[in-house]
C-alpha cells in the first residue's frame, strides 16, 4: 500500500479518536472542512488540471455520473417506499444514498493511488455529480423535509462554490492553450499539499457512533445501497460508455465510494432524519477506509 494511503488511514483514525474522546468536536470538523473546500481543494484542482491533457472521451466522465446517481436514486426511492419509512426518513435515505463523497474521500484517495491524471478524471466525474447533488438531491431534501429552506439557496451554494470557480478558471486557460504562471504554481503548492491530510482528518472527525446505534438496521441497508449499488452501476456505466484504462477505474471506484458529509448538512437544513443520514455517512466511511489497503490491487485489476 502506498505511503500516502497509509497516512490517509492513520489521520482518519486519529480524527475518529479525537472525536470519540471529545478532544475535538463537530464544530472543529466543520471549520476544517470549510478550509479544505474553500482554499486547499481549489488549489489542488488548479495544479492538477494544469498539468494534465484530456482525452477526446473526457465528456464521458460527467455522463457516467448521471448513469450512476439517477438510477440509484430511483432504486432508493422504491426501497424506501417498500419499507414504509416515515417521510423525513425516506428523504434522509434518498439523500445519504445519492450523495458521493468526492471532496474528502475520492479526491485524496484517487490522487494517492492514480496520481494527478486520475485526479483529473475524478474531477470531471464530479462536475456532474456535484451538479446533481446541489440540484436534484438538494431539491429532494427540500421536498421531503419539514424545514423552511428555500430552493434558491441551492443555486447560491452552487455558483458561490470555490472549487467550481477554480474548475471553470483552469478549464478556460486550457481551452485557450495557456498554463498557470510559475509564481502562482509555487504559491499554490503548499496549499495543495494540505488537501489530503486535512480531508482524512475531517472524515475522522465527522464520525458519530452515537447516531449509528439508534438507526443501525436501516443505516446498514443504506450503506449497501450506496456502496454496493453504486459499484454495480459503475460497472454498468463503464460498459455502456465503453470506458477503459484510468477512466474506467475512476468511474467504478468513485461510484462505490461512501456517502458524502454534505448529506448531513442538507439533512440538518431541511429537517430530515439527521441521525439516519449521519449513520449512513459514518458507517460507509468506516467501510471505505477498511478496504483501502486492497485498493492498489483492485485498481491494477480494473485497469487490466
Amino acid at each position: 500500500m502506498p505511503l500516502s494511503l497509509q497516512a490517509f488511514i492513520a489521520l482518519f483514525v486519529v480524527g475518529a479518536l479525537l472525536r470519540s474522546f471529545a478532544v475535538l468536536t463537530k464544530t472543529h470538523a466543520e471549520r476544517l472542512a470549510t478550509f479544505v473546500f474553500s482554499i486547499s481543494l481549489p488549489a489542488t484542482i488548479l495544479l492538477s488540471l494544469d498539468r494534465v491533457s484530456f482525452a477526446p472521451t473526457a465528456w464521458k466522465l460527467p455522463l457516467a455520473a448521471c448513469l450512476v446517481t439517477l438510477p440509484l436514486l430511483c432504486c432508493s426511492w422504491q426501497l424506501a417506499r417498500l419499507l414504509q419509512l416515515p417521510r423525513t426518513t425516506q428523504g434522509g435515505f434518498l439523500l445519504a444514498t445519492g450523495c458521493i463523497n468526492s471532496v474528502f474521500f475520492a479526491y485524496p484517495v484517487v490522487l494517492a493511488t492514480l496520481g494527478e491524471e486520475g485526479l483529473a478524471q475524478a474531477i470531471l466525474f464530479d462536475v456532474c455529480q456535484t451538479t446533481l447533488t446541489l440540484t436534484v438531491l438538494y431539491g429532494l431534501a427540500v421536498w421531503y423535509g419539514a424545514g423552511s429552506s428555500a430552493p434558491c439557496s441551492s443555486i447560491v451554494r452552487f455558483f458561490s462554490s470555490p472549487p467550481l470557480w477554480a474548475l471553470c478558471g483552469i478549464l478556460t486557460l486550457k481551452l485557450l492553450g495557456l498554463h498557470l504562471p510559475s509564481w502562482l504554481r509555487d504559491g499554490l503548492t503548499p496549499l495543495h499539499l494540505t488537501t489530503t491530510p486535512l480531508a482524512s482528518l475531517v472524515l475522522g472527525l465527522s464520525i458519530s457512533f452515537a447516531a449509528v446505534r439508534r438507526t443501525l438496521p436501516v443505516a446498514l441497508l443504506g450503506v449497501m445501497v450506496r456502496m454496493g449499488g453504486g459499484l454495480l452501476l459503475g460497472f454498468v456505466a463503464t460498459f455502456l460508455l465503453n470506458l477503459t484504462g484510468i477512466e474506467r477505474v475512476v468511474v467504478i471506484l468513485i461510484a462505490g465510494l461512501p456517502s458524502a458529509v454534505v448529506a448531513v448538512i442538507f439533512a440538518s437544513e431541511t429537517c430530515l432524519d439527521e441521525d439516519l443520514v449521519a449513520s449512513i455517512v459514518a458507517l460507509s466511511i468506516c467501510l471505505g477506509v477498511a478496504v483501502l489497503p486492497w485498493l492498489p490491487q483492485l485498481t491494477t485489476m480494473l485497469v487490466d
